[in-house]
C-alpha cells in the first residue's frame, strides 16, 4: 500500500476524531461553534496528527492514547489559518477550497472562534494527560511545549518578524530560518512530543524527535514557499502568489536553491530517526512524500 493511501486513510480517521472531539452542531451559543467547526472541518491533509500518531508508535505506544493530545495540534493549526486569512494578516480570500472563516462569518466571529479554538487545545492536552493518569509535572510539560510552540517564542513570534519584514529581499539566512522554523517548524516539533511527554517517554527519545520534525518542519515551509510560487490554486486548495511580497526560500534564493535546500532537509529528517530504537517506517514515508507533495 502506498503512502498516498495510507495518508488518505488516516486522514479520514482523523477527520472523525477531530470531529468527536468538536463542540456539538447546534450547541449553544451556535453561531462560535458553527464557526469553529467550520474552521476545523472544512478539508485538509492532518498531517501533523497524522505526524503525532506516527510517533507514538515509534515510542512504542498505541495511538488510542494519544487521540486527544495529536487533535489539540490541529486545533492549533487550524486557529493559526484563520488568523493568517484574516484582513490584516494575508487577506485570504480562500483556504482548502472555500470561503476563508472569516469570509464565511465575519472578522469578529471568525477572531473569537481562533480564540475559543485554541484554549479548547489545552484542554484538550490536560484531559489526555488525566485520561492516562500522568503525572503533574508530566502534564505541565506538554501544556508548556505547546504553549512555547503557539507564542512568541513560536508561530506568533514567526509569524510577526514574517509581517514586520514584508516587502523586503535582503533577508539574511538566520532571519529567514528564524521565520520558517517558527511558524511552521514549531507545531511539528511539538506534534511529535506531545503524546510521548505525557506517557513517560525517554528524554532520548524525544530529542531525536525533535531533530526529526525540526528538519521535516522547515522542509515542508520550503516546499510550501514553491507551491505558493508555481502551485495550481484549485489543486493547492488556497489562494497562491500572496508570498510574492514576502521573505521566503523561493523569493530569497529561487526555486531551484530552495528544492535543493527541502531535498538536504528531508535527507537530515530521516537520518534523525536512526536514534529511535522504535518502528519509524511511518515517520519515514511521510518525510519522503512532503518533499514531493503538490498541494
Amino acid at each position: 500500500m502506498g503512502i498516498a493511501t495510507v495518508l488518505e486513510q488516516e486522514r479520514r480517521q482523523v477527520d472523525e476524531e477531530l470531529e468527536r472531539h468538536l463542540p456539538d452542531e447546534g450547541e449553544y451559543p451556535e453561531r462560535i461553534h458553527e464557526a469553529i467547526r467550520y474552521s476545523v472541518l472544512n478539508g485538509g491533509k492532518r498531517l501533523r496528527p497524522i505526524i503525532a500518531f506516527a510517533s507514538a508508535r515509534a515510542l512504542g505506544h498505541d495511538r488510542a492514547k494519544i487521540v486527544k493530545s495529536a487533535c489539540s495540534v490541529e486545533y492549533v493549526h487550524c486557529c493559526s489559518l484563520v488568523l493568517d486569512d484574516l484582513p490584516s494578516m494575508d487577506d485570504a480570500m480562500t483556504r482548502r477550497g472555500q470561503p476563508t472563516t472569516h469570509r464565511a462569518f465575519g472578522v469578529a466571529t471568525g477572531i473569537l472562534s481562533a480564540d475559543a479554538l485554541l484554549m479548547h487545545a489545552f484542554k484538550l492536552v490536560a484531559d489526555n494527560g488525566v485520561d492516562v493518569g500522568a503525572d503533574g509535572p508530566s502534564v505541565a510539560k506538554a501544556v508548556r511545549d505547546l504553549a512555547t510552540a503557539v507564542g512568541s517564542y513560536g508561530m506568533v513570534g514567526g509569524q510577526h518578524v514574517d509581517l514586520e519584514i514584508a516587502g523586503r529581499r535582503n533577508v539574511d539566512n538566520e532571519t529567514l530560518e528564524y521565520i520558517q522554523t517558527r511558524k511552521t517548524g514549531a507545531l511539528f516539533v511539538v506534534a511529535t512530543t506531545l503524546g510521548g511527554t505525557l506517557l513517560g517517554a525517554a528524554p532520548e527519545d524525544l530529542d531525536g524527535l525533535r531533530q526529526y520534525a525540526g528538519s521535516l518542519g522547515l522542509a515542508y515551509q520550503i516546499i510550501d514557499d514553491i507551491l505558493d510560487a508555481e502551485g495550481d490554486p484549485e489543486e493547492v486548495g488556497k489562494d497562491v502568489g500572496k508570498d510574492v511580497d514576502k521573505a521566503t526560500y523561493v523569493t530569497v534564493h529561487g526555486v531551484e536553491r530552495a528544492r535543493e535546500s527541502a531535498g538536504r532537509l528531508i535527507a537530515r529528517a530521516r537520518e534523525a530517526l536512526g536514534a529511535l530504537d522504535g518502528d519509524t517506517a511511518m515517520l519515514d514515508e511521510i518525510a519522503a512524500y512532503c518533499l514531493d507533495r503538490s498541494h
